[in-house]
């Protein structure tokens, strides 16, 4: 009778799914998680973040909800989720300037232990573009032109401290050229600065790059790192000659002090939401190029940025 009843109970389990079996020996949530941004809507930290509250429907039994609280490059989201309550609610979306280069630059109320990884959702490739018609249409016309008058061409970042102005600082460093930094409250401000003429250049994404190439609005000069796949006919900056190599990500980073079971479920849980089908699909048609690492491979992912960018700091 016994030997009956467990075989029933097993085969009772094996109906639930996988997740679900996980959750029940510890915690789960019971009140809609927070995916905090320190971005405003529109910027590539956003766009994640929506992406992966999306995708969590089905997966994860409670809303994910993005909450965008900008300002100084992430850092007033950044200390608000590492002082937050950690019961696995309040979770940062990171990985760029508020993680790999604001301590770098600035003094900050917290620092990158007072966090523990969730997982990388995406590695974000920073493109340098200008205005179509702008007359600098290439690298060389940039750098021709930055040399002709130094300090006069401006670009703009998301703050201070943050990575677009790490990654302009290193092509000053590598080109030899001087530039001026207009800091906004968010790359998307930015561009639209550039798109109307009020800037000379800034760093986008891929997926916004192909948006406005496609709209005839830019030229797209180059990558920071690597060649992406959304616009694979946009050389590097190092292919070009130039020893630039500095890129952002975005992952989801949890409280430090969050407890051991919360941290599991968290894990687990956005494991199997950013490898799932319905993110990739929905990556695969808006150019959004998914690259999960779990927590301690992004930390040191992170780290690897943060060396890039001391590297090419200007004093």
């Amino acid at each position: 009778m016994i030997r009956s009843l467990t075989l029933a109970a097993a085969a009772l389990l094996a109906t639930f799914p996988a997740s679900a079996q996980q959750a029940q020996p510890g915690w789960k949530p019971d009140r809609p998680i927070q995916l905090i941004v320190g971005f405003q809507a529109g910027g590539g930290t956003d766009v994640t973040a929506r992406l992966v509250a999306q995708a969590a429907e089905g997966i994860i039994p409670v809303p994910v909800i993005v909450v965008n609280k900008p300002g100084a490059s992430g850092a007033l989201a950044a200390e608000f989720v590492a002082n937050a309550d950690p019961d696995g609610t309040t979770l940062l979306v990171g990985g760029g300037s508020e993680s790999t280069t604001l301590p770098i630059y600035t003094k900050s109320n917290y620092k990158l232990a007072d966090f523990k990884g969730i997982g990388r959702v995406n590695r974000e490739h920073m493109v340098l573009v200008t205005r179509k018609g702008s007359g600098l249409d290439s690298v060389e016309a940039l750098i021709k032109r930055a040399k002709a008058e130094p300090g006069k061409l401006t670009y703009g970042s998301s703050g201070h401290g943050g990575i677009l102005q790490a990654g302009f600082q290193a092509l000053e460093r590598a080109a030899g050229i001087e530039l001026s930094h207009v800091p906004y409250r968010g790359g998307a401000h930015a561009l639209q600065s550039v798109l109307g003429g009020h800037l000379d250049m800034t760093l986008i994404t891929p997926a916004e790059a192909k948006s406005q190439l496609d709209a005839g609005s830019i030229h797209a000069l180059a990558t920071t790192s690597d060649r992406a796949a959304a616009i694979p006919n946009v050389s590097s900056l190092k292919e070009l000659g130039f020893d630039v190599d500095i890129e952002n990500m975005k992952g989801l980073m949890m409280p430090a002090r969050t407890p051991e079971p919360t941290a599991r479920y968290l894990v687990e849980a956005f494991r199997q939401v950013i490898n799932s089908p319905r993110l990739r699909d929905i990556a695969a048609k808006t150019g959004f190029e998914v690259n999960y690492l779990d927590g301690e491979a992004f930390f040191a992912a992170m780290d690897r940025t943060s060396k890039a960018v001391l590297a090419a700091k200007r004093d």
